[in-house]
């Protein structure tokens, strides 16, 4: 019973992790479009970029860690 209630909370915990991937992974490509529009970019802008990156970069590097699996159509995981 416990085996099932910690597998339970484990695949609650990687879908949150896999759904905050992917809002990070679309708002990275949403910023890539943008930055390479601007002509002057800020360094506010630069700096939140940065930042953004890092987040990702971390839960990205989480989810590999847990061993994720995610069989969606997004590549959040699988890159």
């Amino acid at each position: 019973m416990a085996r099932r209630n910690k597998n339970k909370i484990k695949e609650l915990g990687d879908q949150k992790l896999v759904t905050e991937i992917e809002k990070l992974q679309n708002q990275l490509a949403l910023e890539q479009d943008l930055d390479q529009n601007t002509l002057d970019l800020s360094d506010d802008n630069y700096i939140q970029g940065r930042i953004l990156k890092a987040k990702y970069t971390f839960l990205y590097n989480e989810a590999r860690h847990r061993g994720t699996r995610f069989s969606g159509i997004t590549n959040a995981i699988m890159q």
